[in-house]
């Protein structure tokens, strides 16, 4: 069962989950807090099964994966890196990703993952971006760090020191039409690393990993979330802390709440259907709004335009509010805070 502690912003598991996803070269670097795309704690929700965000494929990941193949063939016939070149993992191991489950390492219980592509001396990381700036450091064309430590990940599972990062550079019209891009030695990099000599503390990495899952694993305490500075993390609280209502079965099969539902629905249709009228009616308002206040001297409080069924009131006057966000933020806020159960009930429309 699963415990949410608001107060300390961690979620408490009764015990650890029988079957623990593996540290892959995305988990890694967010495990080790490096990685500003996915946080620690959205990896311990997605390797608890506590939750996990929904996946939806953009024109991004489509023109990878149309691409990726593309790049892989650029490899294979330009650079030579050995007998059966830059081979995919499909190649190499015989099998497809689903029979391999998703992963290239079964022998390693606690890291795993899917490299893109290897020889028996190198493995490559392929990634495309239009972003090229994100990859210059110093002047110099370099994998950010969360991408650099998947290829690390993968070269330290294979017994490996080198490896390789290749970066391919897309323009907008790539992404609409994928199928019709050429890699070359203009648009595609291949940057080298080697464990050894550019990641020395690796081995460091690996045993805060191994330490990590002590900490949030063996004892399942995640690590604390952010809602003020990871959009990700606010989303995936929302998500465990909202519940979705069923329809109950009733002996005479008259559920009050279907009952209810089947006489509201109708009633909310009409009620949306002058939400236009109402949309115009105060963008209308807005623009009358400054045009009166603008008429006003300092010591008015109101100015009254009279019509000819209405009176149109602005007044002004000064309020103060306490900034919950900034209480929050400095730990504070639970000192001065009351609190009182607040019931409501709110109707949104559903997506057509």
């Amino acid at each position: 069962m699963m415990h949410i502690d608001e107060k300390n912003h961690v979620i408490k598991l009764d015990k650890t989950p029988g079957r623990i996803k593996k540290i892959t070269g995305t988990r890694f670097a967010a495990i080790l807090g490096l990685n500003h795309w996915t946080s620690p704690f959205e990896a311990w929700c997605d390797m608890t099964k506590t939750y996990k965000i929904p996946f939806e494929d953009t024109k991004y990941t489509l023109a990878g994966k149309v691409i990726e193949p593309k790049v892989i063939d650029y490899l294979d016939k330009t650079y030579h890196f050995g007998k059966g070149i830059c081979k995919g993992p499909d190649d190499w191991f015989g099998k497809t990703k689903e029979e391999l489950h998703y992963d290239h390492f079964p022998e390693n219980k606690t890291f795993g993952g899917m490299w893109d592509c290897r020889t028996k001396d190198i493995v490559c990381e392929l990634k495309t971006t239009k972003r090229v700036e994100d990859w210059y450091k110093d002047g110099k064309l370099d994998a950010p760090i969360y991408y650099k430590l998947q290829g690390a990940l993968y070269a330290w599972l294979l017994g490996l020191d080198k490896f390789r990062m290749v970066l391919t550079v897309l323009e907008d019209s790539d992404y609409e039409h994928p199928e019709t891009f050429v890699p070359n030695s203009k648009n595609t990099h291949i940057l080298q690393y080697s464990l050894k000599q550019d990641i020395p503390q690796f081995d460091s990495y690996i045993a805060a990993c191994e330490q990590w899952l002590r900490d949030h694993i063996e004892n399942p305490v995640s690590p604390r979330w952010d809602e003020f500075d990871t959009p990700d993390d606010k989303d995936i609280m929302k998500a465990l802390t909202t519940a979705h209502a069923v329809p109950q079965d009733t002996p005479d099969g008259t559920d009050p709440v279907k009952v209810l539902l089947q006489q509201i629905e109708p009633l909310q249709a009409e009620v949306d259907a002058v939400a236009k009228k109402e949309a115009q009616l105060k963008s209308l308002k807005d623009q009358l709004k400054p045009l009166l206040t603008a008429q006003m001297k300092n010591s008015d409080k109101k100015i009254i335009l009279p019509g000819t069924q209405y009176d149109f009131i602005v007044s002004r006057s000064c309020s103060t509010r306490v900034d919950s966000a900034a209480l929050k933020k400095a730990g504070i806020y639970d000192q001065y805070a009351k609190t009182s159960e607040v019931i409501k009930l709110n109707v949104e429309r559903k997506a057509i």
